[in-house]
């Protein structure tokens, strides 16, 4: 069941039936592209993880599904980086290269925008790109991101440093964006 819909993808909870799915997706170098951090996880690792109960906003993990066919396109997720500070990372993927480049990214994080401005008590959400990651940089300025800066060699990936490109959007500014969009 979808915790929130859009035009063409919905975002809903991780289930036990999608595990094989996304645990051949996670672990597969076409899906994981050339600029996420490869981290091969067992399938023992990934149950162990989804039946172990989180404390609020440890870890979410959201599955991004194309409306008229109900297909896994891939997943959002967030996380607390800072309780104190009320700050949230979040993340996003998308599996397939043929599904990449036509706007359900953009549009599965407006989605979590949305939830969490809404329902989370939220002041500040981030996320990190490498610096050649034209694409993700692209989603993330569409939906209202300001590029902060540059941190030096934050990324490992295959025996080699990489910088990436942090990006923040605070409440405010996403209220003053949202508030000025036309409703349909």
């Amino acid at each position: 069941m979808a915790l929130i819909s859009g035009n063409t993808v919905s975002l809903r909870p991780l289930e036990y039936k999608d595990l094989e799915y996304i645990y051949r997706m996670i672990n597969s170098l076409d899906s994981i592209g050339e600029y996420d951090v490869i981290q091969l996880t067992s399938w023992g690792e990934l149950e162990k993880w989804f039946k172990t109960p989180v404390s609020s906003d440890d870890f979410v993990m959201l599955i991004i599904e194309k409306n008229d066919d109900k297909r896994i396109l891939g997943f959002v997720a967030y996380y607390t980086a800072h309780p104190i500070l009320k700050l949230l990372e979040i993340g996003f993927q998308i599996f397939s290269k043929e599904d990449r480049g036509k706007g359900y990214a953009s549009e599965a994080v407006s989605l979590l925008l949305k939830f969490l401005f809404a329902s989370k008590n939220v002041e500040r959400i981030q996320a990190t790109t490498h610096v050649e990651n034209v694409g993700s940089q692209k989603v993330l300025e569409k939906n209202g991101f300001i590029r902060e800066g540059e941190l030096r060699c934050s990324l490992y990936r295959n025996g080699k440093y990489y910088n990436t490109y942090i990006y923040s959007i605070l409440r405010r500014d996403w209220e003053k964006q949202f508030q000025n969009t036309p409703k349909k």
